[in-house]
């Protein structure tokens, strides 16, 4: 009898280590980075926005334009390998993105979006250098826009009535 229960603590020993080994650990805490700012600031950032750019566009363009766009996760995540791995075939080296405000013109195919503003995203890098390159300045080199396409399309919908 007593080798029955000791195989039982055994077997149950066992189920439970590969249970708890099989659940996801993730134990790692995140700090956020440079940059991010509270949410009360970025609230007042875009209340100050609306009270003194979007009536002023509004005025002048006479459509209620967009004020921001949305894009997935998985989205940037995918956007973001795609243009290291483009930037890896075009010998550059990924270092960032840039974020610009853009406009569709009124005649354009997608009347959906003819008029109205659109951000859209460009990877920024440098081109790659060989190790041991006597440049240096090389940690200086501002970075520039890449030569790949960028990321458009964010919005998928309408756009809410009303500011972060």
């Amino acid at each position: 009898m007593s080798f029955l229960k000791s195989g039982w603590v055994v077997v149950a020993a066992f189920l439970i280590c590969t249970t708890v080994s099989c659940v996801e650990q993730d134990t790692k805490v995140v700090k956020p980075p440079k940059g991010v700012i509270p949410i009360k600031e970025a609230k007042m950032l875009d209340r100050t926005y609306g009270e003194t750019r979007h009536a002023i566009i509004l005025e002048k363009l006479g459509i209620k334009d967009n004020r921001s766009s949305w894009w997935s996760i998985e989205d940037l995540e995918d956007y973001i390998a795609y243009a290291r791995s483009q930037a890896k075939e075009k010998g550059y080296q990924v270092d960032g993105l840039r974020i610009y405000f853009g406009a569709y013109p009124k005649s354009y195919s997608n009347q959906e979006v003819a008029g109205f503003s659109t951000l859209f995203i460009v990877p920024t890098g440098n081109v790659e250098t060989q190790q041991g390159s006597l440049n240096l300045f090389s940690n200086y080199q501002q970075s520039t826009d890449l030569e790949i396409p960028p990321l458009n399309m964010g919005h998928s919908r309408t756009p809410p009535d009303q500011g972060y």
